[in-house]
C-alpha cells in the first residue's frame, strides 16, 4: 500500500493537493481531464518529482530515507518516452536491464514472449510502429519485476489486439502488485479494475472500487430510440451518445426522470459514471442551481 499524507505540489494556475490518499494493491485507474493533475501524481510516485509539501510512504518507506532502494521496485511508463532509436528491442532491452542492475536473460526472454515481440528482437527501434514502441516501453518497466508500477496512457497507439493483450497481462500482474494506470477509455479496462481515484484540477474527487463508482449516482442512465423532433429538444450536456437508426436517433443520455416515452433505464458503466459525476462537479460548481437544475434534470 501507497499512503499520500498532506502532498501538495504546485502545478501553474493550481496545486495537486492531497490531504490523505491509499493506494492499494491491484490495479487502479487513475482519471481526470488534461490538466487535472494526474502525470504529476505519477511522476510523484515514481520519485521522479518530490513532494513541496508532505510524505509518501510506500510500505513503511520514504523516498528522502530509502530513494534507492525504492527505485528499484518502481517500474514507471510516461506518455511519451525516446528509446534509442538505433538499437535493437532485444539489445535497448538489455541495456536497460544493466542500468537497472537486473540484467536475466530469461526475464528478458519471457517478456518478449508475453508482448508478442519476439520477431522483432533484431529490429531497430526507428523501424518499428508506434503501437510496438509502446509495448517495447511496457516492457522495459518490466524487467525488474517492479512492485509499484505508474503507467502513464499506456495504450497509447496501440491497436485493439494489442491493447486486449496488454491489458490482460497488467490484471494479472496487479493481483499481487500496486499498479496504477492513468486512462482516458474508462470501459476497456470494466473488467480489469480494482479501484478508482478521480481528479479534477488536483483535488480526488473519488476514491474507491469499481461498484462505488458506478452506484449511488445522482442520475440515472436512459437508453432507446427517439425521433428527431426529440433528439432536438435533448440539452447537448445530457448527451452520452448517440446515432441514427432506422427508427429515428439511437440515444444514451442522462437524467433524473426518464425524459422521452419508450427509453429504459440502463446500468450505468465506467464511462457514464465518469460522464454523471463531471457533469454534477460542474452543476454543483454553477451559481445559479435553480437554472443548471432545470438543463440537468430536464
Amino acid at each position: 500500500m501507497i499512503t499520500l499524507d498532506q502532498v501538495y505540489q504546485p502545478l501553474g494556475s493550481f496545486a495537486l493537493s492531497i490531504g490523505r490518499l491509499q493506494v492499494r494493491r491491484g490495479l487502479t485507474l487513475l482519471v481526470g481531464a488534461n490538466g487535472a493533475g494526474k502525470t504529476t501524481l505519477l511522476a510523484l510516485l515514481a520519485t521522479l518529482e518530490m513532494p513541496s509539501r508532505g510524505t509518501i510512504l510506500y510500505r513503511q518507506r520514504t523516498a528522502d530515507r530509502d530513494l534507492p532502494l525504492l527505485r528499484s521496485q518502481i517500474g514507471y511508463v510516461p506518455s511519451e518516452i525516446e528509446l534509442y532509436e538505433e538499437m535493437t528491442v532485444f539489445r535497448l532491452l538489455s541495456y536497460l536491464a544493466e542500468l537497472k542492475g537486473v540484467y536475466r536473460t530469461e526475464r528478458i526472454e519471457g517478456l518478449l514472449r508475453d508482448f508478442r515481440l519476439e520477431e522483432f528482437r533484431k529490429v531497430k527501434i526507428k523501424q518499428l510502429s508506434q503501437g510496438i514502441r509502446r509495448r517495447v516501453t511496457l516492457v522495459q518497466s518490466l524487467l525488474a519485476a517492479p512492485y509499484y508500477l505508474f503507467l502513464d496512457e499506456p495504450m497509447n497507439a496501440m491497436d485493439s489486439s494489442e491493447r486486449k493483450m496488454a491489458m490482460a497481462y497488467l490484471t494479472r500482474y496487479a493481483a499481487e502488485r500496486t499498479v496504477i494506470a492513468a486512462v482516458h477509455e474508462l470501459n476497456e479496462w470494466e473488467s480489469s479494475a480494482d479501484h478508482i481515484i478521480w481528479l479534477d484540477c488536483g483535488k480526488v474527487r473519488f476514491d474507491g472500487d469499481r461498484e462505488q463508482w458506478v452506484t449511488g449516482l445522482p442520475l440515472q442512465v436512459w437508453e432507446g430510440v427517439i425521433s428527431v423532433d426529440q433528439f432536438g429538444a435533448c440539452p447537448e450536456r445530457n448527451l452520452i451518445l448517440f446515432r441514427e437508426h432506422p427508427g429515428g436517433i439511437y440515444v444514451r443520455l442522462v437524467g433524473k426522470t426518464c425524459p422521452f416515452p419508450g427509453l429504459t433505464a440502463a446500468d450505468p458503466n465506467m464511462e457514464d459514471a465518469y460522464f454523471v459525476r463531471r457533469l454534477g462537479l460542474t452543476d454543483n460548481s454553477r451559481e445559479s442551481k435553480e437554472t443548471s437544475a432545470n438543463k440537468l434534470f430536464f
